[in-house]
């Protein structure tokens, strides 16, 4: 498996249990969570449609993605869950209750809704990789028809649950890739979150109570924002460094050729020592802490700034005349000229004039 590469299929489920989620009394009181004390017995074709459910909003990109585990400590969605990825079904039902009750304290100060929390235990993926997911779901009203040979009726059904078009549902999952003979370790895990509130720049909009007070996990550093941090920061660095315009443009097409490489991760260290001037390599640093960008390596994924790798280069200049340049060309296309005018720029273009639009 590649460091970033994490496959959804093949999904199966071993255990199902649900909790209900009940919403706020009228005086704002919590109202505790209604508990199961029996695991669920699906028929086949109800479990292949839940697993389905799962794989497709797993795999997401749009509303789903990688999380960083925040919180491991005692009492912690990460704890909690971890152990009972290998236990026995009384010890699952007694946590998964414990799941329910962390998930009504976490919501309480939010305006979110009752529901059902469905805890599922199973493996994954082609190597069987134990996971455990928490859904929370919402209800919604909606008909079904009955078709006998003289007649259609419709029923009305008050309360649906993840049907193929509802988006009020939420999902965490954690999954366990390695293991150590020392005790559960963070780094041994991976987790994911699906939230149909996120979009696909990982908009702040996902719900906080969810991923960051129940499951205890961190938007802000999956790997897609990371690499999306470390690009736009780099660029603003260049930009403001005391640097002609050639050197600039030559940074800019080393921080692009960097992100299109197959590298698998990316750091601030090694872009210093391979791309900047001695003068420049500490205060990049410095500036990149100074943005709490991490200090250690992370792992590269461009999906959110892949547009941007691919757009032509835009030179923009006071006057308000731009001049558009196609990726990777900017260094044998374009030159800049020194010039005793601060108030003019003179480029040498590699070709002739041939349009004006």
């Amino acid at each position: 498996m590649s460091i970033s590469a994490f496959s959804f299929e093949g999904l199966m489920i071993e255990r199902v249990i649900a909790h209900k989620i009940l919403p706020k009394t009228a005086d704002k009181q919590m109202t505790p969570a209604k508990l199961s004390n029996k695991i669920i017995h699906f028929k086949q074709d109800a479990m292949d449609t839940l697993q389905l459910r799962i794989t497709e909003a797993l795999a997401n990109k749009s509303h789903g993605l990688e999380m960083s585990i925040r919180d491991s400590d005692t009492g912690s969605f990460f704890s909690l869950a971890s152990s009972i990825l290998h236990s026995d079904e009384q010890t699952f039902i007694a946590v998964t209750q414990r799941l329910a009750d962390k998930l009504t304290s976490s919501q309480f100060s939010s305006n979110a809704p009752g529901g059902l929390l469905a805890v599922i235990s199973g493996r994954v993926g082609d190597d069987a990789l134990p996971f455990i997911a928490a859904i929370k779901a919402e209800t919604q009203n909606g008909f079904r028809t009955n078709e006998t040979n003289e007649q259609i009726t419709i029923e009305y059904i008050a309360e649906l649950l993840l049907t193929p078009s509802q988006r009020f549902y939420k999902i965490g999952f954690l999954a366990q890739v390695a293991s150590s003979s020392t005790g559960v370790a963070v780094e041994n895990h991976r987790a994911f979150l699906f939230d149909h509130l996120m979009s696909s720049t990982e908009s702040s909009k996902a719900a906080g109570y969810f991923y960051s007070t129940f499951l205890g996990m961190s938007i802000e550093k999956s790997s897609k924002k990371l690499t999306q941090d470390f690009f736009e920061n780099t660029r603003k660095f260049i930009n403001t460094a005391l640097l002609d315009e050639d050197s600039k443009l030559e940074l800019h097409e080393s921080l692009r050729s960097e992100l299109r490489s197959k590298k698998a991760i990316i750091s601030t260290s090694d872009f210093s020592k391979e791309h900047l001037p001695e003068d420049l390599k500490d205060k990049y640093l410095d500036f990149m802490r100074l943005v709490n960008f991490p200090q250690h390596a992370v792992s590269k994924d461009i999906e959110y700034i892949q547009a941007k790798l691919k757009r032509r280069n835009k030179l923009v200049f006071s006057s308000d005349v731009w001049v558009s340049v196609p990726p990777d060309k900017m260094k044998d296309l374009v030159q800049f000229e020194e010039s005793d005018d601060n108030n003019f720029t003179i480029l040498k273009i590699k070709g002739k004039l041939k349009s004006q639009e």
